[in-house]
């Protein structure tokens, strides 16, 4: 398993929404690091937690772009992202009940959302945005 890498075809062509996604692979990278070093549950409850507050803030910040943009797939979109604010709040949940330590099954999981999602949705924001200017 090696860290997530951030390549040109995972950027949508917006500033602020690339930028936001190299913030989000920095913190899933920041688990990789732990758990190769055999820290990973030691920081997983530490890492949610800051992901879970950013993820917010950056859906946040493309929720508002998109209603800006009157983007019609807005409500798709968002409830992608509040499905993942959910299921990472209950990964939050799970590890600080001790029912969770597989720090490598969360980092993959955030590695493939944030992989498909980028791809598949984010890149048509990228598109819409630049069809306004």
């Amino acid at each position: 398993m090696a860290g997530f890498k951030w390549t040109d075809d995972l950027s949508v062509g917006n500033t602020m929404i690339d930028n936001d996604h190299q913030h989000l692979f920095a913190l899933v990278n920041k688990l990789y690091e732990a758990m190769s070093s055999g820290k990973g549950n030691a920081v997983l409850g530490e890492i949610l937690d800051e992901l879970i507050t950013y993820t917010k803030s950056h859906f946040g910040r493309e929720e508002r772009l998109m209603q800006q943009l009157s983007y019609p797939e807005y409500s798709g979109h968002k409830a992608e992202h509040d499905k993942l604010v959910s299921e990472v709040s209950e990964l939050e949940r799970s590890f600080q009940a001790g029912a969770m330590t597989l720090s490598s099954k969360v980092y993959m999981f955030l590695n493939d959302w944030l992989n498909t999602h980028i791809k598949a949705r984010d890149k048509l924001l990228g598109q819409a945005a630049k069809a306004v200017r």
